[in-house]
């Protein structure tokens, strides 16, 4: 390493008392004052130029939410002496303000072709000449009522693949949004809805984001909700169930056997050591006249409808004694 060094060190010594070397930094000297000197003149020309500007109003109380959507930023061409347009556009994003307490009144935010122009000679500075701008003037709807709360319903059709379930209803986080406008349409709204999504073939929970359907004159914030799609697979389970003898007299009874009959289902991962009843094994005392001294057919009913899939009895028919 210090052979390499000393290497090194010695190769640059002999370098710089080389001719070529004077030569090279004597052309750099005159080529960096070149440039100085056409960076100077050219900051006195006239330029045109084309930057984006955010938009910003200014002294809006809290009490206020837009109805309308205030844009972000705007296109603006201008012509000015490089030394201008170096102090206000190259090196930084300008911002043109608008006063709300100057432009807003009875529900509106009004900002005129002469306002806005004026605003951005402001930005710019009063020697900059505006060529052109991508929005003539603004027009913008607010108000300054309290919004109201109402829920999200998540429009999505969510099929699983073979062996899956979808676990749930599909959900939108956050839950609820807040909506603001006239008084009159809030009254009438109970609930807002995300775009329609059809989702096939899920083999594993999703979550994406999803824009609320918009309703003319309304405000919702926030305008975008995560929709979360809980997938889980499917499980087999097997449990004895007691069968339920139905419409049987007061006055008689029958005796099953065997009492219990075994069952198996599909039930989502999750809830596999949930110990809870999801079906009914049901035997029909009116079927006795047509199996007299034979067995009775079993049926299987579903408790959890839902969650309970491809239920399944392993005997379909049990022997009987009728007792008088």
């Amino acid at each position: 390493m210090r052979l390499r060094l000393k290497s090194f060190v010695k190769w640059w010594v002999n370098l710089r008392k080389s001719s070529e070397f004077r030569n090279l930094l004597t052309y750099t000297v005159f080529v960096a004052i070149a440039a100085l000197f056409w960076v100077i003149l050219t900051l006195n020309d006239s330029v045109q130029h084309g930057t984006m500007v955010n938009v910003k109003i200014t002294n809006k109380p809290d009490s206020v939410t837009f109805i309308s959507e205030v844009p972000k930023t705007i296109h603006v061409e201008i012509k000015d002496k490089g030394s201008g347009l170096m102090r206000s556009a190259y090196f930084r994003t300008p911002t043109v303000n608008l006063n709300f307490r100057d432009l807003a009144a009875e529900g509106q935010f009004i900002c005129s072709h002469s306002d806005l122009r004026a605003a951005l000679k402001e930005t710019f500075g009063i020697n900059a000449t505006i060529l052109s701008c991508s929005i003539d003037s603004l027009r913008l709807v607010y108000t300054d009522r309290p919004g109201k709360n109402v829920p999200v319903q998540v429009s999505v059709v969510a099929r699983p693949r073979a062996g899956y379930i979808v676990y749930g209803n599909p959900a939108s986080e956050p839950l609820r949004v807040t909506a603001y406008g006239p008084r009159e349409i809030l009254d009438t709204l109970h609930r807002v809805f995300t775009k329609t999504y059809v989702e096939s073939d899920l083999a594993e929970s999703v979550t994406f984001v999803s824009e609320l359907k918009p309703i003319k004159g309304v405000r919702l914030i926030p305008s975008s909700v995560k929709v979360n799609i809980n997938v889980e697979p499917l499980v087999a389970k097997e449990e004895l169930v007691s069968v339920m003898a139905e419409n049987v007299p007061q006055d008689e009874s029958l005796l099953l056997f065997p009492s219990k009959v075994r069952v198996s289902y599909y039930v989502p991962m999750s809830e596999f050591s949930l110990e809870k009843k999801r079906v009914r094994v049901v035997t029909d005392y009116n079927e006795v006249a047509s199996h007299r001294g034979e067995r009775l057919p079993l049926k299987i009913e579903l408790i959890d409808a839902v969650n309970t899939i491809h239920p399944m009895l392993h005997s379909d028919s049990v022997e009987y004694t009728l007792v008088r």
